[in-house]
């Protein structure tokens, strides 16, 4: 049996201790598993995979029992079919007769179509799949079609990152017109956010991103009005919601989307956000990744959630709204292609890092200091803009 690479841990920890690349692990086959043959599967070539700090949550803190035994970590790829399986052309040919399986009009993909994925957490635990492998076999229904001027390296980037920011803007409840705030604009989440926030609100609304000193020419050339460098708001006098509080009391904004979880900027936004607006997060940034935090994170997060919005009731005053992708739909994932092949959003690159450097790329990404997406190139053959 042909075997592949791929990175896999089987405790949990951060990636630089758990993270072990095997180089036996043998190339998945389809049929899938008797207990998954109710929809198409796909065989797929990684070219691409992209890092998120998703998965180092996961790692680090889900148990044993929780998951497979060995699992690849990532949920975010691009590649190309190897093989095709449909569960009702199946019953009606030989499950041998691959060109068969692959020229049938009943099934959504075929052998040498190029494909973006993401592998939620539901399959990916229990299966032990993941992006970090050369090759996966996952369910037709996570992936779609990759753009055909859009780079593989690109396409491994946008899902995850795509359809959070998506849901955030949907949450905040931003139109034409609109004050918009966006917290970490320069991460892999926020750099969508501020494209598609500006898209919203368009010429006549107000973009307002917040980064560190060297993506502020970034994020303005992603559509943002004005950029707070918040390095420099650090110190009690001058902390970053007091200088929003100076600055924007008068004219407050319409929605915040805070795509990292900052709970300071939060209980303050009074201050700066209207009564009616909305506080969209993607939840509440832990001290670290330790057990303890992430818990009281998840408390104060279900606390943001159902507190009295009335601040005479002891509540922050201000609607706010966790947003997650755990559960993407195919139209979800659809949308975010469409945008991406039409120019509507564009992928920002953090760096592009080889296979055998995966430890040294998620210390990078632990480090939450990333401008824009973190991608390992899985196939050493794919080049950067190789589409």
């Amino acid at each position: 049996m042909a075997a592949s690479r791929a990175w896999t841990f089987s405790q949990r920890g951060s990636p630089s201790d758990i993270l072990s690349l095997t180089s036996s692990r043998p190339i998945p086959t389809l049929p899938p598993p008797e207990t998954s043959r109710s929809e198409e599967w796909i065989l797929v070539k990684v070219a691409f995979a992209a890092l998120n700090v998703g998965a180092i949550f996961q790692m680090a803190l889900v148990p044993a029992f929780m998951r497979n035994k060995t699992c690849i970590p990532e949920m975010d790829l691009s590649g190309t079919v190897q093989d095709v399986w449909h569960p009702h052309v199946e019953s009606t040919a030989s499950s041998t007769t691959t060109a068969t399986i692959n020229t049938t009009t009943q099934t959504r993909f075929r052998k040498g179509d190029k494909i973006i994925a993401m592998i939620p957490a539901s399959h990916a635990l229990p299966t032990g799949s993941g992006a970090l492998a050369e090759y996966v076999a996952l369910p037709a229904s996570f992936a779609v079609h990759k753009p055909p001027q859009t780079s593989f390296a690109d396409a491994a980037g946008c899902l995850l990152t795509g359809m959070t920011a998506h849901q955030q803007v949907i949450e905040a409840g931003i139109k034409p017109g609109d004050r918009v705030l966006v917290n970490a604009a320069s991460g892999g989440i926020g750099t969508m956010a501020v494209q598609m926030a500006r898209q919203v609100v368009g010429p006549e609304g107000f973009v307002v991103g917040i980064c560190s000193t060297r993506n502020i020419q970034l994020v303005e050339s992603l559509g943002a009005d004005l950029v707070i460098d918040y390095t420099q708001h650090t110190d009690n006098n001058n902390s970053l919601p007091a200088h929003l509080a100076e600055s924007f009391h008068a004219n407050p904004f319409n929605a915040i989307i805070d795509t990292l979880g900052h709970q300071s900027l939060y209980v303050n936004s009074p201050a700066y956000l209207v009564p009616s607006g909305t506080y969209s997060s993607v939840g509440i940034k832990p001290p670290d990744f330790s057990v303890p935090n992430f818990l009281r994170a998840v408390c104060q997060m279900k606390l943001n959630e159902w507190w009295p919005v009335s601040r005479w009731l002891g509540g922050v005053g201000r609607l706010w709204r966790g947003v997650s992708m755990m559960e993407p739909t195919l139209e979800d994932r659809e949308r975010i292609a469409e945008m991406l092949g039409g120019g509507q959003i564009r992928v920002v690159r953090d760096s592009v890092w080889p296979f055998d450097d995966v430890k040294e790329a998620y210390a990078k990404l632990g480090g939450l200091h990333a401008s824009g997406k973190i991608l390992v190139r899985v196939d050493e053959t794919v080049g950067d803009d190789e589409c």
